[in-house]
């Protein structure tokens, strides 16, 4: 069994210090997220060994940290739009961002971290030169 790509550390400095309940919970997606890394790129392990290669430990942690959050931070009702909750005379509300329920969801800036780049770059192809000069001289410039 291959060790987590981040720690529950790691999460801590990222976030704040993680709560009873919370902690088994980061622990389980921790394990999660760095298997869906290895699923989508196996070599992540030799890649982070290999000091000629730009992806670092502290990249990959910044992608998991990213994906336990996803998970650990979550409305009070799975996959709910907004939540308001009140005490007393406080009460606050928040309308959440549309995305998915899947925690372990590679997002874009994911790709870029692991591959260089998030989007396909445009391809262009000609003719080969040659040839194709006497096309462009008018009569009037022939001797």
């Amino acid at each position: 069994m291959a060790a987590d790509l981040a720690e529950i550390a790691t999460i801590e400095k990222a976030w704040r210090p993680l709560s009873s309940v919370e902690k088994p919970r980061a622990e389980y997606y921790l394990g999660s997220a760095s298997r869906a890394i290895r699923r989508r790129w196996p070599d992540v392990d030799q890649r982070v060994s290999n000091p000629d290669d730009y992806l670092t430990t502290d990249d990959v942690a910044d992608v998991v940290v990213q994906m336990v959050l996803s998970a650990v931070d979550v409305p009070p009702v799975r996959g709910a739009k907004s939540f308001s909750e009140g005490v007393g005379p406080m009460s606050r509300s928040a309308t959440l961002l549309a995305g998915s329920t899947n925690p372990t969801e590679i997002q874009g800036w994911m790709v870029e971290v692991f591959e260089g780049r998030s989007a396909a770059l445009p391809v262009f192809h000609s003719p080969p030169s040659g040839r194709y000069e006497g096309l462009f001289i008018w009569p009037e410039g022939r001797c």
